[in-house]
């Protein structure tokens, strides 16, 4: 079984989606990869091919991506099987990780505190699949309305995953328009890490995403205090990483970490 690789904070994740993109980040100081395909899409399941060429280059994490389609995160029984089959592929393959999300479908009545948004026995089925391998909810969670994130997180919590991306909710596409709900989402977690009682479920990261370049990082890293962020590091219509990109947002949180001990 693969071991997860524990990485000291504050964690820059990069979203490739060809090869290239993967060496030029990690040689650009990424501690992390997301491999999916497909940018136009929001990402979707990484191809086992490249993961075996990435996997002998590189040698910091590679998370893949398990997303069979784009139109949202629900899905049929054939789907969900399509996805068990890739994830045990890419774990052949020396995945260290895996970044997906399953919802259960909308509710009629929305504002019901009781409706459960997270489809708890399909991810946890994922999770299990896993085989200790560390697993990120996918931007599922912007999906969720705030008034539903306690409960998503207990469900998320019970599915065992390791972390979440978001942009901070269904309040905007883009983490620098949500910094303040980000910031409650994080103190949030961090009060549930302090509780003693919460020891045995393991409490999620949040890695924040959706736009994080390196002229919002410091913002960002700032005002919601997240130990992780995650970006495609992608200018204008380039396909490829911007390897200055990484290496300026990668200097700027850990600039402000040493600050942080200083202070």
């Amino acid at each position: 079984m693969s071991q997860a690789v524990i990485i000291q904070g504050p964690i820059l994740e990069i979203a490739c989606f060809n090869q290239e993109s993967a060496v030029v980040a990690a040689k650009a100081g990424a501690d992390r990869i997301e491999l999916c395909k497909d940018y136009h899409l929001g990402g979707l399941s990484a191809d086992t091919e490249i993961l075996e060429k990435l996997k002998s280059l590189l040698t910091i994490p590679i998370y893949t991506m398990i997303r069979p389609h784009a139109e949202g995160f629900y899905y049929g029984e054939f789907e969900f099987e399509a996805m068990k089959r890739t994830l045990n592929s890419l774990k052949s393959y020396g995945a260290d990780g895996f970044v997906f999300g399953i919802l259960n479908r909308p509710p009629q009545k929305p504002c019901d505190p009781n409706v459960s948004w997270v489809d708890v026995s399909r991810n946890k089925q994922l999770v299990q699949l896993a085989d200790g391998r560390p697993c990120t909810f996918h931007r599922a969670f912007d999906l969720i309305p705030e008034s539903h994130w306690e409960n998503a997180l207990a469900d998320i919590m019970e599915c065992g995953f390791a972390s979440i991306l978001t942009n901070g909710g269904p309040s905007g596409t883009k983490a620098t328009e949500c910094v303040d709900k980000l910031h409650i989402l994080v103190r949030y977690i961090t009060q549930l890490q302090g509780e003693s009682g919460l020891q045995t479920n393991r409490v999620p990261e949040i890695i924040v995403g959706g736009g994080v370049r390196a002229s919002n990082i410091g913002l960002l890293r700032n005002i919601t205090g997240a130990e992780a962020f995650h970006s495609a590091a992608l200018l204008a219509s380039e396909e490829v990483a911007c390897a200055d990109e990484v290496f300026k947002m990668k200097e700027i949180i850990r600039a402000s970490k040493a600050g942080e001990k200083a202070k």
